[in-house]
């Protein structure tokens, strides 16, 4: 008789061993199945939310690589000349520019870019709403100025800001060296300052000559910008070609909140970013040459900074082609970044929540899988060991006629395997439908509670920051919304990983058994 026919007469003779053992692979295979399976989830909701997001990115500055630099460089604060009037939070060198950024816009991954330089200028003669002299004289009011690269600001598109009177930017006004330069103006910095369409005014850099560096006196604003403390004043020109205002949601208007928000915002100025990046380089010379007019030793940022590129506050937005393309963009464009303290940053923070709690769910099923594993041998071993202690008789005779271990070895595979087979296409359905359905409502209570927990905490900064001034919407997504990107599916992949798993599992749980088998003296059991 043939060791497959043996194997089959042996499951249909011993139905009430083959159920046993069909119903604990079942079981353990539930358990296995549901781990695996809670892969398959975490994995598929990633990418649904990923496709959910916005392809946005931005550039931002690593401050936990700077502070770590910081750290290993023994850096000495006391070291840093605190009078430059030049110097940024994060001294990052060499600082980021449009040439980078132009360059990582021509990526073939990116659909559309922008930037926004950020810049403030000042004047003693035009007012801005919202700010005071705080009982001072002689002190300058200072102006938000924005600048774009694009005839369309965003801000208008987006429906942010309403065009109220005149136009948006042309082509020629974009190019370095339109003069006057085209500015667009809120209606209320118009009325305040009897300015309308075609109007011209100035704004300028105030340079105060240098302080005695060993005069530690705090100065008083007055004090600071009284006529004979005034080295240069760096103007420039403005005509005002656009008139703008901000909606009002009348359920917010009572909000104080909502109501200075919206004042500060309305003092913004919008120019093109080369008139910035212009003046920029007219104000960092104009510091350098203060130091001209007095008899103080010229520190060492005067010295140098000729040479050297001044950093600008700059925004940068990519639009991508595909939210799929934002891995494969950051690799691309990494390498144009100005240095390793450059990070790109896109809009997965918004999940980063419910990246932590599938996380903690990886992390439980990641375990679970060990532990069913371990389980599954130890107590297949011992089940099969047991059912073979019964058939010692069985297993004497077959030797006895000279038959070979390894097809008894076989036989006895086959009727486990074919067995757990069953189990295990049982299991792999069952498995996956529980594990789903508790790794959805484990996620949607800690989705909620979270909720609960962050609902008065606003998050500024980074992208968001960035997205916020240029005028570009995100929304966060709810909770409701992230379940709605939660799939329990079955793929190919996921279900070949449980069968390779489980019978693997079965095969060697059968193999450790079998090594009674193969101690078996046919003498001794026949006699």
């Amino acid at each position: 008789m043939s060791v497959f026919k043996r194997a089959t007469t042996s499951i249909i003779r011993r139905p009430g061993k083959t159920i046993i053992l069909l119903l604990i692979v079942f079981i353990l295979g539930m358990v296995i199945a549901g781990s695996i399976a809670v892969e398959g989830v975490i994995s598929n909701t990633d990418a649904n939310l990923r496709r959910r997001m916005q392809p946005i990115v931005t550039i931002g500055e690593d401050i936990h690589a700077y502070q770590e630099w910081l750290t290993e460089e023994d850096f000495d604060f006391d070291a840093i000349e605190w009078d430059n009037p030049l110097i940024r939070p994060l001294a990052v060198d060499p600082p980021l520019t449009s040439e980078h950024i132009h360059a990582i816009g021509e990526l073939e991954y990116v659909s559309f870019y922008n930037y926004m330089i950020m810049y403030s200028l000042a004047s003693f003669d035009l007012r801005r709403r919202g700010t005071e002299d705080f009982g001072q004289e002689r002190m300058p009011h200072w102006f938000n100025l924005r600048g774009t690269s694009n005839t369309e600001l965003v801000k208008i598109e987006e429906g942010i800001i309403d065009l109220t009177q005149g136009r948006q930017f042309e082509t020629l006004e974009l190019i370095q060296g339109a003069e006057p330069t085209a500015a667009i103006v809120s209606e209320t910095f118009a009325s305040d300052n009897n300015l309308s369409i075609g109007s011209h005014f100035e704004l300028y850099e105030i340079i105060t000559l240098p302080t005695d560096p060993n005069e530690h006196r705090m100065m008083w604003i007055s004090e600071m910008f009284a006529d004979e403390r005034i080295y240069a004043m760096v103007d420039m020109e403005f005509e005002v070609i656009g008139l703008y205002d901000i909606p009002l949601d009348p359920e917010a208007s009572q909000d104080d909140q909502v109501y200075w928000d919206r004042t500060w915002n309305l003092g913004n100025i919008y120019v093109p970013n080369w008139a910035l990046e212009a003046v920029n380089r007219r104000v960092v010379a104009g510091y350098i040459s203060s130091w001209d007019a007095v008899d103080y030793e010229r520190p060492s940022w005067a010295v140098h900074a000729e040479n050297e590129e001044n950093p600008l506050r700059i925004l940068p937005i990519f639009v991508l082609e595909n939210p799929a393309y934002i891995d494969d963009f950051k690799e691309a464009a990494t390498p144009l970044l100005p240095s390793e303290f450059h990070i790109f940053e896109d809009l997965s923070s918004e999940f980063e929540h419910v990246a932590s709690s599938m996380e903690t769910m990886q992390n439980i099923a990641d375990w679970t899988l060990y532990i069913s594993i371990v389980a599954t041998l130890l107590i297949l071993s011992l089940l099969i060991t047991l059912f073979l202690r019964d058939r010692r008789y069985e297993m004497g005779v077959y030797l006895a006629l000279g038959e070979k271990k390894g097809r008894i070895i076989c036989q006895i595979l086959i009727e486990v395997v074919a067995t757990s087979f069953i189990g295990i296409t049982l299991a792999v359905f069952a498995g996956s439908l529980i594990s789903g359905i508790i790794s959805q409502n484990l996620l949607e209570n800690e989705l909620i509670a979270q909720a609960e927990q962050n609902s008065n905490i606003e998050i500024m900064g980074g992208i968001s920051s960035a997205l916020d001034e240029i005028g570009i919407i995100t929304t966060d997504l709810s909770p409701e919304e992230i379940m709605a990107a939660f799939e329990v599916s079955l793929s190919i992949e996921t279900i070949s990983l449980f069968y390779a798993i489980g019978l693997v599992t079965v095969m060697l749980s059968t193999l450790i058994a079998v090594l009674y088998v193969v101690r078996l003296n046919p003498k001794k059991v026949l006699l």
